[in-house]
């Protein structure tokens, strides 16, 4: 077997570093179809969360292979987890040029838009993800985020519903739409949803705290008290829990 394949047989095994010493053989050795030996390597460095030297095989890649849109997609995204965010976006668009069914793009774009402060461009980029995939619940539930930025609360509540119908162990959408009914001041739809999560057996303290806001607010005070109680035991001492 030659080195490409052998390397690519050592990633998908698990044993990244022989991947690593064989696709760089491979590329010592001026091997054949470099694009994809760069494109494993980058992979393997992905996978390792080295993301600068993935990034930097992933640009090794496009080099070689620019009309192969895995690559682009995953030079995108290794750009977003640096937070190289217009290089992402960038990198994205053209991947949706050249492949306008890459839906992982499409969505990925989306998030770099949301994280850049662009709600109504990530907006659209999420409807129109929706659009074709009706059934992701992710896209729902980024939606939703970015349109509680734009102040359209009714809106994200009716996709973090339509994320909890898709996918009922979704916890993040729960959450979030407590949070939308406790600003609104619905404080029973807010209990309630904080209730679910909690019977799904959350007890982290950031969770905690916030349905001890939430039972305040509604004045449920016996709950309010057991809850206290038992966050007393979790997180002994803790003046944020005390002070509710």
């Amino acid at each position: 077997m030659d080195k490409l394949h052998a390397g690519i047989d050592e990633y998908l095994s698990g044993d990244l570093s022989k991947a690593i010493r064989l696709l760089n053989e491979h590329i010592q050795d001026n091997g054949y179809d470099l694009g994809a030996a760069y494109y494993h390597l980058g992979l393997c460095y992905s996978d390792l969360n080295n993301m600068p030297q993935a990034c930097q095989n992933f640009v090794k890649a496009v080099e070689y292979s620019p009309n192969k849109s895995m690559y682009l997609y995953k030079l995108g995204l290794a750009y977003y987890r640096l937070m190289a965010l217009d290089k992402a976006r960038d990198t994205l668009l053209k991947t949706i040029n050249l492949n306008p069914e890459h839906q992982r793009s499409r969505f990925l774009l989306g998030q770099v838009y949301f994280q850049q402060g662009q709600m109504n461009e990530a907006e659209n980029i999420f409807t129109e993800v929706l659009e074709k995939s009706p059934d992701f619940a992710d896209a729902y539930y980024y939606r939703a985020l970015t349109r509680c930025q734009l102040s359209k609360d009714k809106d994200a509540l009716n996709d973090l519903h339509k994320a909890i119908e898709i996918s009922p162990e979704y916890t993040d959408a729960i959450l979030e739409s407590a949070k939308i009914h406790l600003k609104n001041g619905d404080y029973d739809a807010a209990a309630s949803q904080c209730k679910l999560i909690y019977n799904k057996g959350n007890r982290t303290f950031s969770f905690i705290k916030f349905y001890l806001t939430v039972l305040s607010k509604n004045s449920r005070k016996d709950e309010l008290e057991l809850l206290k109680s038992e966050a007393a035991s979790l997180f002994p001492n803790n003046l944020e829990i005390d002070n509710i």
